[in-house]
């Protein structure tokens, strides 16, 4: 039981990050479709499920096939610096208080915990999730209950290219679980067949109806939506404060998440520590200078794409040959007949 919950808490805490957590990806994915959003919320929990349930079913093999294809290994490389740069990108967004020293005292811890998690690994992960993650989720629902208006039944959204709106979704759901979907595969090692099933029954469901509370509430305050991070913006005084807090959680933890799956990865190639650490915190940090809005509407959607071949390579390749093992199968059938 406790190792399901840990599992759940992990993948949402992957998943959470600072798009998801401050309303900014689902405005580009969801909100600005209007109703159309509401269906595709729904499709998106689906494939979730699907998603999660075959990663979690793959084991340790998620790793070896990245070692065996050069291609899959860059590839998970590029969207874990892409995630890990929107991460430290929202967080330096949310660092706006007056005096330079507090600034500073947070991101020195921000990468403290980067360094513990780089250091020691999923046992460190698992203890920071089990703090961060559910007092995130339950600050994050109260906050967006203030914000749900029942007496207002129309919702204002705008329905322009709604045909788009599957797609939409379908990238988001790809972005998202690639974004994790190494460290989900891993995380299925500890889990019998049936947790598995429960695992992602219970994280598909967690995550729709965020998605689906966020997105009435963004759609209720539409002034909001044009911002950088959204769910933040329409709070005020005491709520800003406590909203910012909730997003700096989110970022962290998806942060954190990628810099395990980062340093496991490049272990199996590098022995170098001081390489493997430079890849996977100061890179993204560096990174993280190109901004949040600019990684979050053109580099997200970049990695979604990116994301499908990664999937397909991980989910696909050990029970289906390529074209061309085929085609070759064929030829040497012919040859010698």
């Amino acid at each position: 039981m406790k190792d399901s919950f840990l599992v759940v808490l992990a993948i949402i805490g992957t998943v959470i990050g600072s798009g998801f957590i401050s309303g900014k990806e689902i405005v580009v994915f969801f909100t600005r479709f209007g109703y159309f959003s509401f269906p595709c919320i729904f499709l998106a929990g689906i494939l979730f499920f699907v998603l999660f349930k075959c990663l979690l079913s793959l084991g340790d093999k998620a790793l070896a096939k990245l070692k065996k294809s050069k291609l899959a290994f860059v590839i998970n490389l590029f969207l874990c610096l892409f995630f890990s740069s929107a991460m430290f990108a929202g967080i330096s967004n949310l660092l706006t208080f007056d005096k330079i020293i507090v600034n500073f005292v947070i991101f020195f811890i921000v990468l403290t915990l980067a360094f513990i998690v780089f250091k020691f690994g999923m046992g460190s992960l698992d203890k920071i999730n089990l703090i961060l993650v559910p007092f995130m989720l339950i600050l994050f629902l109260v906050m967006l209950s203030t914000k749900l208006s029942f007496k207002s039944i129309a919702i204002v959204g705008q329905t322009r290219y709604s045909g788009f709106s599957i797609f939409f979704a379908l990238l988001y759901v790809i972005l998202n679980t690639a974004n994790g979907g190494v460290i989900i595969a891993n995380l299925g090692q500890r889990l019998s067949k049936k947790q598995k099933t429960q695992v992602a029954l219970i994280s598909a469901l967690t995550l729709s109806a965020i998605l689906l509370i966020a997105n009435i509430v963004l759609l209720l305050n539409p002034t909001s939506i044009s911002s950088a991070m959204p769910l933040v913006s329409m709070f005020s005084k005491e709520g800003h404060v406590i909203m910012t807090f909730v997003v700096f959680i989110g970022c962290l933890t998806t942060l954190l998440t990628l810099v395990y799956t980062l340093s496991s990865s490049m272990r199996g190639l590098c022995k170098n520590e001081f390489i493997i650490f430079f890849i996977s915190v100061i890179l993204p940090l560096i990174l993280s200078l190109l901004g949040f809005d600019f990684i979050v509407e053109y580099l997200y959607p970049l990695a979604s794409i990116l994301g499908i071949y990664l999937l397909a390579g991980l989910l696909f390749s050990s029970k289906y040959k390529s074209f061309g093992f085929y085609i070759k199968k064929a030829y040497h059938r012919k040859k010698f007949k």
